[in-house]
């Protein structure tokens, strides 16, 4: 995961983990602040689920989902 890139696209936004961590709640998805750091960190990995909850909450395109999410695409 490229955690700047990520918290790059938030900052744009105007917005932070505690904006995205109540969206991500309100989406159905239950995940908190500092669980959210840990899989920012690598210490974890986050979730399909949760994965496509943050694109659709951060209104993230397709690639921008795989360029933040995926280090490589295999082929």
């Amino acid at each position: 995961m490229k955690s700047n890139l990520f918290l790059g696209r938030l900052k744009a936004m105007g917005k932070n983990v505690d904006w995205l961590v109540s969206q991500m709640q309100e989406q159905g998805e239950s995940i908190s602040y500092s669980t959210v750091y840990k899989k920012m960190r690598g210490e974890s990995e986050f979730t399909a689920p949760e994965i496509k909850t943050i694109a659709k909450v951060m209104k993230l395109t397709n690639e921008e989902m795989l360029d933040i999410f995926f280090e490589e695409l295999v082929s």
